[in-house]
């Protein structure tokens, strides 16, 4: 793949990691298909910007993280699609994970973050937890706290910088906040 990158060849390689990818992260079969999908149709737009990538391992990971993590983000901030994403993974047609395993990984998961939030400085904590746990806008958090939205965003970027420092290595953070976003 030196001059021109060969999309077909990367969707061969790559297209089972990815779904597996998204199964693993959203336990959603037709959802994964779906964002399989999103990710190779990126990589077919911007097949001439691909010329410089070394490791093709990394780079179809980090695009399936960020995608997944876009996905979750999208789940915590629309509380309607929470909802549907909720209702979905608990029916027991769709369950990929068995469901005792699930309420395990996300209690775990719940309790790691509730540890991190303990660990925080107040105003740090008050407002993730306004913008994470009820959905506020920086501009709501902001009147209701009497600082400038630009304050709440700067607390907010460092709690989640401090959460992020405190988990182990290997946890991601898109995971706990997914975890956060569908126990509301």
């Amino acid at each position: 793949m030196k001059k021109s990158t060969n999309v077909k060849f990367l969707f061969e390689q790559y297209r089972d990691r990815c779904y597996g990818f998204f199964i693993k992260m959203l336990s959603d079969p037709e959802l994964a298909k779906d964002l399989t999908q999103d990710i190779f149709l990126t990589l077919l737009r911007k097949r001439s910007e691909l010329t410089n990538v070394r490791n093709w391992d990394t780079y179809i990971y980090i695009i399936c993280r960020n995608r997944a993590y876009d996905h979750l983000k999208k789940a915590g901030h629309d509380k309607t699609y929470r909802d549907y994403l909720f209702r979905y993974w608990n029916e027991p047609s769709n369950i990929v994970q068995p469901i005792a395993e699930k309420r395990m990984d996300a209690t775990h998961y719940k309790e790691i973050l509730e540890q991190c939030l303990a660990k925080l400085p107040d105003q740090q904590r008050v407002i993730f937890n306004m913008s994470k746990k009820e959905g506020l806008s920086h501009q709501t958090i902001a009147e209701k706290l009497g600082i400038s939205p630009l304050t709440v965003r700067n607390h907010l970027h460092r709690a989640l910088n401090n959460i992020r420092s405190s988990v182990h290595p290997d946890m991601e953070l898109g995971i706990l906040l997914g975890i956060l976003a569908l126990s509301m």
